[in-house]
């Protein structure tokens, strides 16, 4: 992607729809220069279940043809303090899981979050977690996000905010296809 006039910012990605369902997921763009002098990556989760598989692949960049279905975050370019998620939701077509992913990068300890979750529709403060915890190099998904936390929320958001820990993390939001687990094909998209 390149811009050939203009002056505003711009950001672009890619879609892949599943051909069953018509379900999209989410190809962020890599630049080639945030990869330059990073010791590692952190990939936000891998899962294997009986009906879904993850793939993992390894590429160098110069040279070769690549396909990378989600990129992996580099080191250094992940949250150290606190981070927002948009698009929650909690309806009979959909649900909104919330994940944290401890990377490791700094040690061995582990990071104690808050969460603070919004109603999307009032933008106030519908309900508030605190000490959640995530070892190192781990990954913790809170499924039903609005179901659990803020029943009758139907559209929400949260920020996330490390408390204790010493580890940069990741925060994300898998929205499922279905209102519960087992309803509807039970997709996701990051």
């Amino acid at each position: 992607m390149e811009r050939i006039s203009g002056t505003a910012p711009y950001n672009a990605y890619g879609v892949i729809n599943y051909q069953a369902n018509f379900e999209g997921a989410f190809v962020f763009p890599v630049v080639e220069t945030s990869l330059s002098g990073r010791t590692g990556q952190s990939l936000p989760v891998l899962a294997e279940t009986p009906i879904i598989s993850s793939e993992l692949t390894v590429t160098n960049l110069p040279g070769s043809a690549k396909t990378l279905f989600y990129n992996a975050v580099p080191n250094g370019a992940t949250s150290t303090s606190r981070a927002w998620l948009y698009g929650l939701q909690q309806a009979t077509e959909s649900r909104g899981n919330l994940a944290l992913v401890n990377t490791g990068e700094t040690d061995a300890s582990t990071d104690v979050f808050t969460l603070d979750i919004y109603n999307g529709t009032t933008g106030t403060k519908a309900f508030t977690i605190e000490g959640i915890s995530v070892r190192a190099r781990r990954w913790l998904q809170i499924n039903s996000m609005l179901a659990l936390h803020a029943p009758g929320v139907s559209q929400g958001y949260a920020q996330v905010r490390r408390t204790s820990g010493n580890n940069p993390f990741m925060a994300h939001a898998v929205i499922n296809d279905g209102g519960q687990p087992g309803e509807r094909s039970g997709d996701g998209a990051l």
